[in-house]
């Protein structure tokens, strides 16, 4: 088949150019702020974490057991997702065909929000590991062999102890059996039942923590995902979904599986299965998005199922049409835009409008942090403290301070610094306090007696200022009033 040939010779380049960047990619760029915060994770290795599950901090772990780097932090994803695209391939090729493996895979290479799940280390990372592997596992069980019902039992544990918003494609796979007749004799299987059962043993590690610390993660989510929004907000959240994603992408998840349930009645059980594990999450988000703040990445399980969808319709063909072709080369565009941008930039952007800044704003901040701070012997023995997340972990990241730094969190939400540093214990000390604005926060000044500047940090990008942050010496801690 010489269509096939040359599909599968442009994919197997494909996969080799990108792994290159990518590997370029987290040699040569900062982490990003979240991402720091998830290596304090894997310094402070636990069971759960207020805002997360476990399993980022442990492929961190595993990652900087040896040594303890931006890119061996990073090194996680790109080895994980690159992973997942050639075992989706070889099983797919061998249980289903040719045609739909190499979709599959060209539809991982080459999209931007799968490329960034391999270049920047977050839970969204193993979410979506273990969440297409648990689909395609449980899929094969359903239509192949009831041996992979196992191995998908297994993966679905590790995607919902890796974000539990990776329970909605979960309650599509467990339902099919229910909707599906020609599959309701799996309900008699006490291996379907022993699946969800060993998912379930895998997730219990973090109830057990969610018990000893006052359900913290529960309370946490509960109030973040209820934070209200509007109807711009929906809009926003959909067309930069439909962006990311790409058109046809993003078409096969977010409008296939409604024809799918409008024609339930006379399409295909694989495409019954696809579409319920897909639609699943698109009728949360989608409802609940409506008045709901959600962020970009929060709705990407809509899209692991739109993954196999896209290669079922597409593989139904003899030639890759028209439409496929455009998908791949929008997604390469954009993939190719932000690489540039990242090294290069080209694109007169300013502020936030460019998503690349980030790798950059903390750089001058580390720099005069060493000189001004840990480098002076005195001021090298006071621990620096913000009241956000993002700059004690950079901080502790790339300069190791000989006292952590930490996030006071006075009139914020708990971190994980909340969970190993007592407020009580830290009364009557002295900091370094670093803000991301030029002015001390006024909320801040009853908490000390005294607060004097020490330097103001700027760092400039393609003419323009991308971030200022000042560092304070503060006397006096009086703790949470």
């Amino acid at each position: 088949m010489p269509e096939n040939n040359r599909l599968t010779n442009y994919t197997l380049i494909l996969f080799t150019i990108l792994f290159a960047v990518k590997l370029y990619f987290i040699s040569n760029t900062f982490l990003v702020d979240d991402e720091a915060y998830y290596a304090m994770y894997a310094r402070h290795l636990a069971w759960g974490y207020i805002d997360h599950g476990p399993v980022v901090a442990f492929i961190i772990w595993i990652f900087t057991f040896l040594n303890e780097s931006s890119f061996t932090v990073r090194l996680g994803p790109v080895i994980l997702m690159s992973f997942l695209t050639i075992f989706l391939y070889s099983v797919t090729k061998k249980h289903m065909d040719q045609q739909f493996a190499l979709i599959t895979s060209l539809a991982l290479i080459a999209n931007l929000m799968f490329h960034t799940n391999s270049i920047i280390i977050t839970p969204d990372v193993p979410l979506a590991f273990f969440s297409i592997l648990s689909i395609l596992f449980y899929y094969l069980a359903y239509f192949k062999d009831e041996r992979f019902i196992y191995p998908g039992g297994i993966m679905l544990g590790f995607s919902v102890l890796s974000k539990v918003s990776a329970l909605f494609p979960a309650i599509g796979i467990f339902l099919f059996p229910f909707l599906v007749k020609e599959k309701r004799h799996m309900l008699k299987n006490v291996h379907f039942y022993a699946s969800f059962f060993i998912s379930f043993i895998i997730f219990i590690p973090f109830i057990v923590w969610n018990f000893k610390n006052d359900f913290a993660f529960v309370k946490y989510q509960g109030s973040h995902i209820l934070e209200g929004g509007g109807f711009s907000d929906f809009l926003e959240l959909w067309a930069g979904a439909a962006l990311l994603i790409g058109p046809l992408f993003f078409y096969y998840s977010a409008i296939k599986p409604i024809i799918y349930l409008k024609d339930w009645m006379v399409i295909s059980s694989e495409k019954k299965y696809f579409g319920l594990v897909t639609s699943v999450p698109l009728s949360y988000f989608l409802f609940h998005s409506l008045f709901s703040r959600f962020e970009l990445n929060w709705i990407a399980p809509i899209f692991f199922g739109g993954l196999f969808i896209l290669a079922a319709e597409e593989s139904q063909y003899s030639q890759t049409r028209k439409r496929l072709h455009i998908q791949i080369i929008y997604s390469l565009f954009f993939i190719s835009l932000i690489m540039v941008q990242t090294f290069y930039p080209l694109l007169p952007l300013k502020g936030k409008s460019d998503p690349t800044n980030r790798y950059y704003m903390y750089t001058s901040l580390v720099k005069d942090v060493k000189t001004s701070i840990m480098d002076d012997l005195e001021m090298n023995k006071l621990r620096i403290v913000s009241n956000e997340f993002q700059i004690p972990s950079i901080i502790n990241f790339y300069l190791n301070p000989q006292h952590e730094a930490i996030c006071l969190s006075i009139d914020y939400h708990e971190t994980l610094y909340s969970f190993h540093y007592d407020q009580q214990s830290l009364i009557g000390e002295d900091f370094i306090y670093i803000h991301d604005k030029k002015e001390f926060p006024e909320k801040i000044k009853p908490f000390f007696d005294s607060y004097e500047p020490i330097m103001i940090s700027n760092h400039s990008r393609n003419n323009s200022t991308i971030a200022s942050y000042s560092i304070w010496a503060v006397k006096n801690y009086k703790g949470k009033l």
